[in-house]
């Protein structure tokens, strides 16, 4: 049976390669050197981030021969505004289940404890941005599009 858990300090290796999966299977194959300074970063980050400002949880398989799937959920705190009053938000990120394992309840099972995590933590708000194949697990468990007045916008900052 899968069991799902908050991953700990030890998952980091099948943390990034979960990552990695998920960056491959939503972008395709990337450049050599952007690939090489993601799979330097990710070690790094989620060291100093699991179970601070960073929690993630994952679906371990049966076999106990590593991770099937996860989810993060990056937590911070900023001015509070109507949305969130308390001034506490998440935003989650890489939903990921391996092909071989899509289907059996991993992501939704992932999702509610991330949730429940997200609780537990104050969060007055969790944000995400849903795939195609993701939108109805999280419409199930009560997520909804939002439509805001504000047009998103970002910038790459040159290096």
């Amino acid at each position: 049976m899968i069991s799902v858990r908050c991953a700990a300090e030890y998952d980091i290796p099948e943390l990034v390669r979960l990552r990695l999966a998920y960056f491959e299977e939503e972008f395709g194959a990337l450049p050599d050197a952007q690939l090489n300074a993601i799979r330097a970063q990710l070690p790094q980050y989620f060291a100093a981030h699991l179970g601070r400002d960073c929690y993630c949880f994952a679906a371990e398989k049966a076999d106990g021969e590593g991770l099937c799937a996860c989810a993060i959920l990056c937590c911070q705190e900023k001015p509070a505004n109507p949305h969130f009053p308390g001034g506490k938000s998440g935003l989650v990120l890489g939903v990921y289940t391996e092909p071989a394992y899509r289907g059996q309840g991993c992501a939704t099972r992932i999702m509610q404890q991330l949730l429940a995590e997200a609780k537990r933590l104050g969060l007055d708000l969790v944000t995400l941005s849903a795939s195609d194949m993701g939108r109805p697990i999280y419409e199930k468990l009560g997520f909804s599009v939002s439509r805001s007045k504000f047009t998103e916008m970002e910038i790459t900052i040159e290096k």
